[in-house]
């Protein structure tokens, strides 16, 4: 019973184990499989050769071989097996100068399985190949018979030297071998032929060797009995043509070797002085470029200077005012009520702050952008001596903006922003005389704000300001608004779902540089006002803005201001026309083969 059930188990187990044993291989077959193909991939041109000659595909082993040689033309073996190859072509002059290029290469004959194999299939080709069987590198010995630029006896000659020179061509093929050298790194072929071809033939067989050695920026010259010819992409067909044409009539006398020689070096130098005159083209360009650049930033820097010496002067005459009328006001509280004292102390406090923060931008400054914010900033700090000087002339006003005993209602003042009292319990101040700054976001008295224009979206809208903003426009420059980040974007205070002036600009440190918002341009948050200029109860920015307030007073449309605005004009007592027409950005300028071949054909006979 225990054999049985053991038995049972092992039957049961052993396929199990057999799936888990393939398992276990499958990432070593995976392995071998992609090592085969990476092996594949590797294979050099002489492999490739190999593998397609013994596939039977002579032709392309030839291509792929003939590649290998011209990738390593010292390498003994690809000659070697480029003789098989062409030799299946019938082709045995080819086939016999690579055979002779193996032996050149390796003369101790190691490239094949037998040296003696090697002296048989020369003895063979020699024999097969007729009288066109040597070489043909040296003038007046016979070579190979030129048939095209991509024959084996061009090609090979080409790919293993620099010169092929055709069997009866009186042309000293060492000599233009020595040229050749003497002109490296610069690439120059040499390809002669016997017959008659002219200049345009002689052309497109320049570019067809060119192309197929890929000599890229080489040059190959092409010469017959009948014309001359260079192909380069260095130079340009007139100035390829202008040079054959120089050695047209010294070839054309039979003096081959000499025109050629003349040809070549004739290349290479046009070439040079023609990069050389590149050279300085761009090194001129740059040069200039470079100067002009530098006077630009040169005078501007001077601009900068001059700009920055001038409003310095107007600064420090600025700062000079501030101060000595902050020390006026020190004088001023001895005489003033305990409340109204307070107030002018807040106001000399901000402008003190402004005048200590100008300095030290000033001290800074190195370009007059930042004088001009420190500038912007003593306007400011001056709105605020003004604010002070407006709450020391009237000390009868009462808590909640009341007007004293005569009865009569307050007149519009332009007094600065930061005017209200920092301890005013503004839920005691009657909604139809509170308001905000529509800049800074300070709550104030509606006596306190004046009405100036500002252009937004093309159109032209009334808002109230502080006097401190007020003075800020008036000096040409433009205030910024009070802005938070909310939900990935820049939006007006008013837009801020979590932001209550009347509860928020104290409490929450607003004045004192707090990093919980900032005070941006117009233009940053111009693009997403959405009617502002329309608000009414219930604003549904979170519900915040409607609660109690039926809307900031932030405008003189609105009911309050409208109503209050009324009233002065029915008391006669209305001041607020000369500031009525402060316009702001109202101007509406928002802050904010044969074409690269020559060649040149002989008048005369030939004269070999």
């Amino acid at each position: 019973m225990n054999l049985s059930v053991m038995g049972a188990r092992r039957g049961a187990t052993e396929p199990d184990q057999g799936a888990e044993r393939m398992r276990r291989l499958r990432p070593a077959m995976l392995g071998l499989a992609l090592l085969a193909a990476a092996c594949a991939a590797w294979a050099g041109p002489l492999d490739e050769g190999r593998a397609l000659y013994k596939a039977g595909k002579y032709a392309e082993a030839a291509k792929r071989l003939e590649q290998a040689t011209r990738q390593e033309p010292g390498n003994a073996k690809a000659w070697w097996q480029l003789n098989f190859a062409y030799n299946k072509l019938n082709r045995p002059g080819d086939a016999l100068q690579a055979v002779q290029q193996a032996v050149k290469v390796d003369p101790s004959k190691g490239f094949a399985s037998d040296p003696a194999k090697v002296d048989e299939t020369l003895k063979r080709l020699e024999a097969k190949a007729g009288p066109h069987k040597s070489g043909g590198n040296e003038g007046g010995r016979r070579g190979s018979q030129p048939s095209s630029a991509g024959s084996g006896g061009i090609t090979a000659s080409l790919m293993s030297g620099d010169v092929y020179v055709a069997p009866g061509m009186n042309v000293d093929a060492r000599r233009l071998q020595s040229v050749a050298n003497s002109l490296k790194p610069a690439v120059v072929k040499f390809a002669v032929f016997n017959s008659r071809s002219g200049s345009s033939t002689l052309a497109r067989e320049a570019s067809r060797i060119r192309d197929y050695l890929n000599l890229g920026s080489g040059y190959v010259i092409t010469a017959s009995r009948a014309g001359v010819s260079a192909s380069s992409r260095q130079l340009s067909k007139a100035k390829l043509r202008d040079a054959v044409k120089q050695v047209a009539p010294m070839m054309e006398t039979g003096r081959y070797t000499e025109g050629l020689e003349q040809l070549a070096r004739s290349l290479v130098a046009t070439r040079a002085a023609q990069t050389r005159g590149a050279g300085m083209v761009w090194f001129t360009v740059l040069l200039v470029g470079g100067g002009i650049v530098v006077a630009v930033v040169a005078l501007r820097s001077a601009a900068n200077r001059r700009s920055m010496r001038a409003r310095r002067a107007s600064i420090e005459r600025k700062k000079t005012d501030i101060i000595a009328a902050m020390s006026g006001l020190d004088n001023l509280e001895e005489s003033l009520s305990p409340t109204a004292a307070a107030r002018v102390r807040e106001y000399r406090l901000s402008a003190g702050t402004k005048l200590d923060e100008a300095a030290r931008i000033v001290v800074r400054a190195r370009k007059d952008a930042e004088l001009q914010r420190a500038e912007a900033l003593l306007a400011s700090a001056q709105g605020d001596i003004e604010g002070a000087r407006t709450v020391a002339s009237r000390p009868d006003r009462g808590p909640g903006g009341s007007t004293g005993a005569s009865g009569a209602a307050p007149p519009v003042y332009a007094s600065a922003a930061r005017s209200s009292t920092e301890g005013t319990d503004w839920s005691s101040v009657p909604e139809e005389e509170k308001g905000v700054c529509f800049f800074c976001a300070r709550p104030s008295y509606l006596d306190e704000l004046t009405p100036v224009t500002v252009k937004l979206e093309g159109e032209r809208q009334k808002v109230l300001a502080c006097s401190a903003d007020l003075a800020t426009i008036k000096t040409g420059a433009m205030p910024q608004i009070r802005a938070f980040e909310h939900q990935g974007r820049t939006v007006p205070w008013y837009a801020y779902p979590d932001y209550n002036p009347y509860n928020d600009y104290y409490g929450r440190g607003y004045g004192g540089g707090s990093l919980l918002s900032d005070m941006v341009t117009l233009s940053v948050i111009d693009h997403m006002f959405w009617s502002w200029h329309r608000p009414a109860w219930g604003w549904g920015w979170g519900g915040g803005y409607g609660m109690g307030y039926g809307g900031y007073t932030f405008y003189p449309d609105h009911h309050h201001y409208s109503d209050y605005s009324s009233e002065r004009a029915a008391s006669s007592l209305d001041r607020t026309s000369d500031a009525a027409g402060t316009d702001f950005l109202s101007s509406g300028s928002d802050v904010g083969g044969d074409r690269d071949s020559g060649g040149a054909d002989f008048l005369g006979s030939d004269q070999s």
